[in-house]
């Protein structure tokens, strides 16, 4: 028998006991259905890496003094079945946005995404250090191992553009996809190419390409300087192209070349050895890789630059040195 004061006791308890729940409940409630950043905060920015649990989550967005308590969150991840279904990557919390919208992007891995931008003209060297300086993208200077195929480097097998990367990805997804793109348009190139070039596979109408495009900027001038360089290796004439001895030099240029600098022993040096060089010399956009495999007809065998970024092209040497002495008088 239950004495009349042990049964308030139990009915305190008992009211205790749900008021509690309900407190808590109300609680955690509010904390999934509440913005986690007020609606006038600045954007946060979390990352998960591929081993990240529903404890690891809550507990990021503790660290980052997002949350006070985590529990209803993990608990509502819990009891929805979703703490296997949490994706890897980098997010962006937006201002006003709720843990439940958040977590069901999580879960769809809408992940922050990123733009990089490989500009015509730039070497792999550039674009190492710019893919290092890439936010919330893994790089490793190994991950170009995965595009160099037999060639002595990666010079020029990326195609020029911008490609867009989601956050916490790994560099060598986004050069493979450059490469890929790049592989693409070269093959359609040389399978449209003109008859009777010079070229004996596509690396070779690559190689042409990266000395177009660092050659000039004009897009007028670029199918003439790809028939001036198909008229010289037709004729066995050295390219004697600045770029490609640029290129050889590295580090050693000073930003102007020497007459010393065109006697180095170089397979780049394009003065001293006949052909084309080893490998490309930057990377190349689509138009560079037209021009190479359309060059426009001339009897040009020269050309010197005006100092406004064009050029004047001549027929013979004695024309050639008549424009050297023009424009080098107008620098003067």
């Amino acid at each position: 028998m239950i004495f009349p004061r042990h049964k308030k006791l139990i009915l305190y308890v008992v009211i205790l006991f749900f008021m509690s729940f309900f407190l808590f409940f109300l609680t955690n409630y509010y904390q999934i259905i509440s913005p986690i950043i007020p609606k006038d905060g600045a954007p946060v920015i979390i990352s998960l890496d591929r081993t990240a649990s529903a404890s690891q989550f809550v507990k990021t967005l503790k660290d980052k003094k997002l949350i006070h308590s985590g529990s209803g969150i993990l608990l509502m991840i819990r009891f929805s079945g979703l703490s296997s279904k949490l994706k890897a990557g980098v997010y962006q919390i937006k201002p006003g946005e709720t843990a439940m919208q958040l977590i069901g992007r999580v879960v769809a891995g809408d992940v922050l995404t990123q733009n990089f931008t490989i500009i015509a003209g730039t070497t792999q060297q550039k674009i190492s250090q710019d893919l290092a300086k890439a936010p919330y993208l893994n790089y490793r200077p190994t991950d170009w191992d995965s595009i160099k195929d037999n060639h002595p480097n990666a010079e020029g097998l990326l195609l020029a553009d911008t490609y867009q990367y989601r956050g916490g990805s790994n560099g060598k997804s986004l050069l493979e996809h450059a490469h890929q793109n790049l592989m693409n348009y070269l093959n359609r190139a040389w399978s449209g190419r003109e008859p009777n070039l010079p070229y004996k596979t596509p690396y070779e109408l690559l190689t042409a390409a990266s000395i177009i495009e660092k050659e000039t900027a004009i897009p007028q001038e670029r199918k003439l300087i790809s028939g001036v360089m198909v008229n010289r290796l037709n004729k066995k004439m050295p390219l004697q192209m600045d770029p490609t001895v640029i290129y050889g030099l590295g580090s050693a240029y000073n930003g102007k070349l020497s007459h010393n600098d065109l006697l180095i022993d170089s397979p780049y040096n394009s003065y001293h050895y006949r052909g084309l060089p080893p490998t490309p010399i930057a990377m190349v956009g689509k138009e560079a890789l037209d021009a190479a495999a359309h060059p426009q007809l001339s009897n040009y065998l020269y050309f010197v630059a005006k100092g406004d970024g064009t050029h004047q092209f001549s027929e013979t040497y004695q024309q050639q040195k008549q424009a050297i002495n023009q424009y080098k008088r107008k620098e003067q």
